[in-house]
């Protein structure tokens, strides 16, 4: 007994130890980026940029609105992103879900994960969705993701300009990388593709391997391919993502228009798509990454031979250009986020019911 209690204890100091390494590498992680945010604000405040601050500051009322409307519009395509996903597997209203999204996405401002941690707790305590099929949920839309992004980056990155072999270019390989997720999905969705599933994962003849695969977890995992499954869902995500691309695409084309930069659509899609995907992957929030990283990228994309300007100049507007789009972006997040609290009720949250 006393040797069961040691290990246990041992177990339970372990965890606990590698609690306070995550806690501690989220900290440092979040104060890295406060860090590449002050780069980048003394950056867009540094003499070389006066002239575009000055531009800035005279930016028109309709301007600044449209910004912030750009913002919304990018906000609500992402939460009904969520929204037709799950809908295949579970049916959620669209406004708790937009809800959700709202006030997570602000919340991924901040480290620890808690975006993402409040978003698996509303989903999964509120709506009693399986942690698995939340894990599932969120795969799915990853795949949606790179159907949508990665033909339209390479053919930008390809074309250097919008033309129609651009068109072409991008959307068949929507189409195509559409058409090979939807067969792939469809192979191992339902029953059946559950049993033809563990026909292949039988021969492996893995120990414990068929255990897994039959227990409910797994099932619960497996949801992901009913959702991929569903055409009607899984065209829907991907024309959602397509739209949200070019709403963050076209952030970039009207701040750069503020400032006297001019993007073009071929060049905001190589940008845009680095500053949402940056804000997806950073594991330390969105504060700083998707600034830094993104003039990192320009660069690292070829950006600047693609436009005939200088890298450095290529630099300097891309800090005040997504200074200024993050700063109208905030503003949005923060009173969506508010009434994304109040239409959730946070009372009726804490106890477990719609």
């Amino acid at each position: 007994m006393s040797a069961g209690r040691g290990e246990a204890g041992g177990a339970a100091g372990r965890g606990g130890a590698r609690r306070a390494v995550r806690l501690v590498v989220q900290g440092v992680g979040f104060l890295l980026g406060l860090a590449m945010l002050g780069w980048c604000v003394r950056s867009a405040l540094s003499p070389d940029n006066r002239e575009q601050l000055a531009k800035l500051s005279e930016a028109s009322i309709g301007q600044v609105a449209m910004l912030l409307a750009l913002s919304a519009a990018t906000l609500g395509a992402n939460g009904l992103v969520f929204w037709a996903t799950l809908r295949p597997v579970k049916r959620l209203r669209a406004f708790d879900v937009l809800a959700t999204n709202a006030l997570c996405t602000f919340l991924a401002y901040l480290p620890f994960k808690l975006g993402a941690l409040t978003r698996i707790a509303i989903h999964n305590r509120r709506d009693k969705v399986p942690l698995l099929t939340i894990g599932a949920w969120f795969a799915a839309m990853f795949a949606v993701m790179l159907i949508a992004y990665v033909p339209m980056m390479g053919a930008s990155l390809w074309r250097r300009g919008v033309d129609p072999v651009w068109w072409a270019a991008g959307i068949g390989g929507v189409a195509v990388m559409w058409g090979a997720a939807f067969t792939l999905a469809r192979l191992f969705a339902g029953e059946r593709g559950l049993a033809r599933l563990h026909a292949v994962l039988d021969g492996a003849k893995l120990p414990g391997l068929r255990r897994l695969t039959t227990s409910d977890r797994f099932t619960q995992l497996h949801a992901g391919a009913d959702m991929l499954a569903s055409p009607g869902a899984l065209a829907a995500t991907t024309v959602l993502r397509l739209v949200d691309l070019v709403v963050i695409s076209a952030r970039f084309v009207v701040a750069g228009s503020i400032v006297g930069v001019a993007f073009g659509w071929e060049e905001a899609v190589l940008v845009a798509s680095a500053y949402y995907l940056i804000g997806v992957v950073s594991p330390f929030g969105l504060l700083g990454a998707r600034e830094a990283g993104t003039v990192w990228m320009a660069g690292a994309l070829g950006l600047a031979a693609s436009s005939g300007r200088p890298a450095d100049e290529i630099a300097r507007s891309l800090t005040v250009l997504t200074l200024f789009i993050s700063g109208t972006e905030s503003v949005v997040l923060l009173a969506c986020a508010a009434a994304g609290v109040a239409w959730l009720r946070p009372d009726r949250l804490l106890k477990g019911r719609d």
